[in-house]
């Protein structure tokens, strides 16, 4: 019976253990991963304020992201980053196509999405078993979940982190690390899934 409890221990502690260094797969990983892919796709309209907050200092902004509903083949997500500060930047992610636009400058510089692991939220389809992604950690602590990634192809662009209360669900925050290891955290608040998202938002075009 001694050797019986001792085994079951033993068991349950290295489990245990594992579970936390296999953190790109972790006992709980696949039904939570399958969950939050889930919620993700089923966002149609996501309007926020933000507070993003790096070694420059902290910020406000709105964060806009609209994902096509019927799920159509070439569909895919668009988002838009506003910051309310000077200087006043505005970036778009429309396609593959990332625009930055520096208002008071009026000035757009355009990059393909290929360069930010952010574009990951305006994937047709979002999936952590797409081929070009890597989990690299899944965490659960505190009420939350994160689940951080990055683009195999351009592990240089950084890792990127997915925050998630839980009890609802409910997406509350987004984490960037360059290969520099600088953080750059964004805090969503007022958040609204309900109101429609004008196309307009996710056009730019220069003054010019």
């Amino acid at each position: 019976m001694k050797n019986f409890t001792t085994r079951k221990m033993f068991k349950k502690l290295a489990l245990g253990a594992w579970c936390l260094v296999l953190s790109l797969s972790p006992c709980y990983a696949a039904e939570d991963l399958t969950q939050i892919e889930s919620y993700l796709n089923n966002i149609k309209n996501l309007s926020a304020n933000f507070t993003q907050q790096s070694e420059a200092g902290t910020v406000a902004g709105k964060f806009y992201l609209a994902r096509n509903s019927e799920g159509a083949k070439g569909e895919v997500g668009k988002m838009r980053v506003e910051y309310l500060a000077e200087p006043k930047i505005v970036i778009v992610v429309n396609g593959a196509v990332l625009s930055y636009y520096d208002v008071e400058l009026d000035e757009i510089s355009r990059l393909s999405t290929n360069t930010t692991p952010a574009s990951f939220l305006t994937r047709p389809n979002i999936s952590f078993a797409a081929k070009d992604i890597e989990v690299t950690k899944v965490t659960k602590e505190s009420g939350q979940i994160s689940v951080s990634l990055v683009k195999k192809n351009r592990k240089d662009a950084g890792e990127f982190t997915l925050i998630f209360d839980l009890n609802p669900l409910r997406f509350v925050k987004m984490k960037v690390k360059n290969d520099l290891e600088q953080i750059v955290t964004v805090t969503l608040s007022d958040i609204d899934f309900k109101s429609e998202i004008p196309n307009k938002n996710f056009v730019i075009g220069s003054k010019k």
